[in-house]
Order: C-alpha cells, then sequence, then structure tokens
C-alpha cells in the first residue's frame, strides 16, 4: 500500500485475473468501450489539430484504438488495450 494511488491499478486492473467485477475479469466484456474511446480521441485530435496543438502522445493512442477496432476489439473494453498491445508483441 503507498499513498500515491493508481487507479489503473487497485480499482480497474487491466489484466486478467487479477480483480474480480472488472472487464478484465470477464474477456473485457461490459465498461467502455473500445469505439467509444477510439471516437473520443477522434475527438481530441480533431480540435488539436483545428488549433494546431501538438499532442503526440494523444496522436498514438488514437492510432492505437483505431487498430483495436480494425481489428475485433471494437466491442470490448478499452482497458483491453494491455491485450491488444501484448497480442502485437509490444513490451
Amino acid at each position: 500500500m503507498s499513498s500515491g494511488r493508481c487507479w489503473s491499478s487497485d480499482t480497474y486492473n487491466p489484466v486478467p485475473g487479477v480483480m474480480e467485477g472488472v472487464p478484465s475479469a470477464n474477456n473485457y466484456q461490459g465498461g467502455f468501450g473500445t469505439l467509444l474511446m477510439a471516437k473520443d480521441l477522434g475527438f481530441a485530435q480533431n480540435t488539436a489539430t483545428s488549433t494546431r496543438t501538438p499532442i503526440p502522445l494523444g496522436s498514438l493512442a488514437h492510432q492505437i484504438y483505431r487498430a483495436m477496432c480494425a481489428g475485433g476489439y471494437s466491442n470490448k473494453d478499452f482497458s483491453s488495450v494491455f491485450q491488444f498491445l501484448r497480442e502485437e508483441g509490444v513490451q
């Protein structure tokens, strides 16, 4: 336990088998969909482009979630990015 909490680790862990009651424990079903995440990241990207504001990590995240949608992850929770990146060999 530490004073610095990490929401993705202690509340919504994306690693299957670590927590019960989260999408990763249910084949990433439920939760906030990957398609919705890609849509929202697209809105952020469009705003950044229109204001000429570079968002390199946001752009990369948008690319990743678009690839996930194209690869069959559209209906899975956004935390399935963990599984997607493992399957892609990203370490």
